[in-house]
């Protein structure tokens, strides 16, 4: 669905404080009702550079992606609008460009309100529900729709959980369109680099493996907390999936060990690790 920017504004309430659920490195999120559904309402910062026919080709096509594991975009919509704006002290009468995507909503949030620094203070069902369901959207997006597409800002920020703790990936397409405006030093700034694999810090190579690097620092980080991945990168398999258990909260090991799934917490400690190794 397109959508007209009067509409946007009108069931935001001009963007008002009051409905604003969050922000980040692309913009801020709304919570509004469009014909009774709940919706998270994107309002992207100003980027110079950005082509309007490269954003619209970007989201009319994965406005076509449906699956249970990839946040639904509903709409989007770019227009001009001449306002009054501060500039240097002065105001003054501009031509802007706004661009506003809308996606369903999400009640639980993103995962990473729930990763402290030592531990995930998530229950193990619900991290394996969690790393399975992000597999599975992450599979689709590389090999259901034609062509691969790839994420390349994967992070723990980026996967939204409903109330059921079924997790969604979410703001695709804005990093690739925000990379063909920046430097590479620039996007390394923006505090991603963490999840960005060596072989594209190095040369700017990108491929599936980047997206599935991010994805091995997410679990890491689901199993052993926030500070987890650098001593991941220190050590060998074996050392850090000890140090994974020892880390593990009481109540986690029991469940995993109630359930009769060590080998299946200790695969994926591996199986994080070695995403994260260089190729």
């Amino acid at each position: 669905m397109d959508f007209k920017l009067h509409d946007i504004e009108a069931i935001t309430n001009n963007f008002a404080e009051a409905q604003k659920v969050g922000s980040g490195g692309y913009g801020e999120v709304y919570r509004a009702i469009h014909e009774g559904e709940e919706i998270a309402v994107k309002k992207l910062h100003q980027l110079q550079g950005l082509d309007n026919k490269q954003f619209d080709s970007e989201f009319r096509n994965l406005r076509n992606i449906r699956h249970q594991n990839v946040v639904r975009l509903i709409g989007y919509c770019y227009e001009t609008k001449s306002k009054y704006m501060k500039h240097n002290g002065e105001l003054v009468f501009a031509t802007i460009m706004e661009r506003v995507l809308c996606f369903e909503y999400m009640h639980g949030g993103s995962l990473d309100k729930h990763i402290q620094d030592e531990s995930c203070g998530l229950e193990w069902p619900t991290c394996y529900k969690i790393i399975k369901g992000t597999c599975e959207g992450l599979d689709h997006l590389h090999t259901s729709q034609g062509k691969p597409i790839f994420h390349l800002d994967l992070k723990p920020g980026n996967i939204l959980l409903d109330e059921s703790m079924t997790p969604k990936i979410g703001d695709l397409g804005l990093s690739r369109l925000v990379a063909s405006t920046k430097t590479r030093q620039t996007e390394m700034r923006d505090g991603t680099l963490g999840f960005m694999p060596p072989e594209y810090i190095d040369s700017g190579f990108i491929s599936k493996k980047f997206d599935v690097f991010s994805l091995g620092v997410i679990i890491i980080k689901m199993l052993a907390g926030d500070k987890s991945y650098f001593r991941c990168s220190e050590m060998p398999s074996e050392q850090f999936i000890e140090l994974v258990r020892k880390n593990l909260s009481p109540s986690k090991k029991n469940i995993i060990l109630s359930l009769f799934i060590p080998l299946t917490h200790n695969t994926y400690v591996f199986l994080s690790h070695f995403c994260t190794a260089n190729y």
